[in-house]
């Protein structure tokens, strides 16, 4: 890796490491995590692609805004498309895992002239399945988030026990590990800036991708989907749930994973990765 760079992205800090060499992968992390969420798969992928990781605003060393409205998902993909221009990247693969999900999914549909390809780790299109209590199999915090100032209250008060209940979803993460993510969602600001950003997509992206979905809009790039066999998303038909935003999507369960995939067979995942590349023409 090259170490921790910065890149004044719309008056916004983005923090971001870059490795490997190759076709350029911009990776985006989801919750709760950081950039260092990749660093797993980075050295299997190294020597074929290029890793574009930033730490979304709000995570890790990004910046943090103060106002609720800041995180909307047109300003996290505004944030992720000036960090490539930035970089003076104009092709890439968007990666995308749990809450970069929608924006990995917004580039797609946006830049199909510059995005060769799309991968999501255990997603799925969030308005097909945020309303849905069985579907969600998340609810209670998804309810719990969209609690005006009573969710600021209780994720400030006590950031160290919140945010543990989801850094421990994967039981095999190093101590070190688990005590970085305590440290970064214990910052000041952190709290509020994970609030905002799942109420916006809770209240705000829904309505946005049915709009879209009723103007009969689908990600026209090859899309490969990843997901772990025992994690959330493996009670839903994950694949056929991609087909009706996507014109091609190859789905496959990874077994012996739950929801972060990468984390946790990251040889099974760098290898279908490479595949999906080459069998796309990518590579």
């Amino acid at each position: 890796m090259t170490g921790l760079q910065f890149a004044d992205i719309n008056g916004v800090r983005i923090a971001f490491e870059q490795s490997g060499e190759g076709v350029p992968i911009l990776a985006l992390h989801g919750f709760p995590r950081t950039h260092r969420t990749w660093k797993y798969i980075e050295p299997l992928l190294a020597d074929d692609f290029q890793l574009i990781m930033p730490d979304r605003r709000g995570y890790g060393d990004s910046d943090r805004l103060p106002e609720p409205f800041s995180y909307r998902l047109q300003d996290m993909t505004a944030d992720a498309i000036g960090l490539m221009d930035y970089l003076g990247i104009d092709k890439f693969v968007v990666l995308g895992h749990d809450k970069g999900s929608p924006t990995a999914r917004k580039i797609a549909l946006d830049l199909p002239d510059r995005v060769l390809g799309m991968i999501q780790i255990d997603a799925v299109p969030q308005e097909l399945v945020v309303s849905n209590r069985d579907a969600s199999g998340r609810q209670w915090y998804f309810d719990f988030f969209r609690q005006r100032d009573v969710a600021e209250k209780i994720v400030t008060a006590i950031p160290e026990l919140f945010f543990g209940l989801f850094i421990d979803r994967n039981p095999h993460l190093p101590d070190d590990e688990r005590q970085h993510y305590i440290e970064q969602f214990s910052k000041k600001g952190t709290p509020e800036a994970v609030v905002w950003d799942y109420r916006s997509m809770l209240e705000e992206d829904p309505i946005y991708w049915q709009e879209l979905a009723d103007n009969g809009s689908k990600i026209a790039v090859p899309v490969l989907v990843l997901w772990g066999s025992t994690g959330p998303s493996a009670r839903l038909e994950v694949e056929q749930l991609w087909r009706k935003v996507a014109e091609k999507v190859k789905g496959i369960a990874v077994d012996s994973a739950a929801h972060y995939v990468h984390e946790q067979q990251p040889e099974i995942t760098a290898g279908h990765i490479l595949n999906f590349a080459k069998n796309e023409n990518i590579l």
